[in-house]
């Protein structure tokens, strides 16, 4: 290994006993989801499973809590919820990647775990990204010595070459295909697709989608799956105009898009949404979402997982060690032709201490819970017309969610928190598929994930506060008394 791989390896190594040895920095941490190590992370990288266990590898910069040179930090599990460190898994050390080894995905092929990525270089003007791969066996990862296997080069025609990464590697009927992004002369971003017999060669094949309705520019982080038959693109453009109706927000996005991807032509046709008449949807519509990733597992589910934490709005304290998390892995499936995603089914070992009851309509406010903030609660909201206001804390220290079913929109408030940051409320129209029927809200130490009519609406948050224990209160200004079951989410 090189000095630059085992300069990381040993930041890592300091930062986790730190995290370790102190009870304070274990207390701000989340519990049942991924959070870095030390350092920075952002993107999920390489979300896959190897053998028996679940790979998660991320975009790491161990040195600060600030984006840096980016390297791919690595954790196992075999539940998704709990997380085993490893070693760090590639470093910013050969000629290929010497300015960054940025966003990729893994597969399994012949007992091997298959890596793509991003290799930054620079050609004496600028930083250039081309494609690099890396073969591991779940612990070790070595680049090939032909990296980087796709330039620009292998595109026949001119681009921005300073944007052309994160690529998404599967196989198929015997092939491997790879889908990237890049920017295009005019700004908008593109979806461009290769095949090849060995991951080594790669053939262009061509582009199967791209920007053009104005909506986005630069796209990033493409991922390519078919759920319940359906193909299905998922990616993040960048520098996207806020539209409330469609329900786009102003910077980075996370979208889907449905249709047929034509292998042979390299085309994807896109359905028009039903959610929106438009083609495009968003995943999640809170504030922290972003860079989402699938991958299929061999029990046949589909799962996602995204980076919990907005580019337009870092939140993280000033004496904090550690900065970026991710979301609870989510179950995908489509149900008239709509997107539904649900906490993988692997936390429902969680859930203890069950307890069921009801809000009484226009009463004081209902105190559900006060302890550590690890809980769930499924608020019942079926005929219940008028406001719902749940808050998490209280004077100084706190975060509000509220429902609204008359004026049909969801909002999240982390005004009052340590670091409000440059996006501190959020407001999104509700999508749900007929009236209003039942919330799913998931806290966990620092972040709050809600599920609406059974998972066809996410919206997802992230807060940091002071304290370590929290109480829960419901306020019910709606038409009827709600029913809900709570549960404590602990190993």
């Amino acid at each position: 290994m090189s000095e630059i791989f085992d300069n990381a390896q040993k930041k890592q190594d300091e930062l986790n006993a730190k995290i370790l040895g102190s009870s304070e920095i274990k207390n701000q941490r989340p519990v049942f989801h991924f959070a870095t190590p030390g350092g920075w992370c952002n993107d999920p990288n390489g979300f896959s499973q190897f053998g028996d266990k679940i790979h998660l590898f991320y975009q790491y910069h161990p040195y600060s809590t600030q984006w840096g040179p980016m390297h791919w930090g690595h954790v196992v599990s075999k539940d998704m919820l709990t997380w085993e460190l490893q070693s760090v898994a590639l470093a910013p050390d050969s000629a290929a990647d010497c300015k960054g080894c940025f966003s990729g995905t893994a597969i399994e092929h012949n007992g091997k775990h298959i890596v793509a990525y991003t290799g930054v270089s620079n050609n004496g003007t600028v930083d250039i990204q081309n494609q690099c791969i890396a073969i591991g066996d779940g612990c070790v990862y070595e680049k090939l010595t032909e990296n980087p296997v796709l330039t620009a080069a292998d595109i026949p025609f001119e681009y921005n070459n300073e944007h052309f990464r994160d690529p998404k590697i599967w196989e198929k009927d015997g092939k491997f295909y790879m889908v990237c992004v890049l920017k295009q002369k005019d700004d908008r971003g593109a979806m461009v697709m290769f095949q090849s017999e060995d991951a080594k060669k790669w053939t262009y094949k061509g582009m199967i989608d791209s920007s053009k309705d104005g909506l986005s520019n630069m796209w990033e982080c493409p991922d390519v799956s078919v759920i319940d038959g359906k193909d299905c693109l998922i990616f993040s453009p960048q520098e996207v105009k806020e539209d409330y109706n469609l329900g786009f927000h102003d910077g980075n996005n996370s979208i889907y898009v449905t249709g047929k991807l034509d292998y042979e032509n390299a085309k994807f046709t896109r359905e028009v949404r039903p959610e929106n008449g438009y083609t495009a949807a968003l995943v999640d519509y809170g504030i922290d979402f972003y860079a989402p990733e699938t991958t299929k597992l061999k029990d046949g589910r589909t799962i996602m997982i995204g980076w919990m934490q907005a580019w337009e709005s870092y939140i993280t304290p000033k004496d904090y060690i550690w900065s970026g998390m991710m979301t609870l892995p989510r179950e995908l499936s489509f149900k008239n032709n709509r997107l539904y995603q649900v906490p993988v089914r692997e936390l429902e070992d969680w859930k203890k201490d069950k307890k069921s009851g009801t809000v009484q309509k226009g009463t004081d406010p209902c105190v559900i819970y006060s302890g550590n903030r690890q809980f769930e609660i499924d608020l019942n909201l079926s005929d219940a017309k008028g406001v719902v206001k749940m808050t998490l804390g209280e004077g100084t220290e706190k975060v509000v969610l509220e429902v609204n079913t008359e004026e049909e929109f969801v909002s999240f408030d982390r005004t009052k928190t340590l670091t409000p940051g440059a996006i501190p409320f959020r407001k999104a129209k509700l999508r749900t598929d007929g009236d209003l029927r039942n919330l799913k809200v998931i806290c966990d130490t620092c972040s709050v994930e809600v599920f609406i009519n059974d998972g066809i609406m996410a919206f997802t948050n992230a807060f940091f506060f002071e304290k370590t224990i929290s109480s829960f209160v419901v306020e019910n200004a709606s038409s009827k008394e709600l029913s809900y079951d709570f549960w404590k989410l602990e190993k």
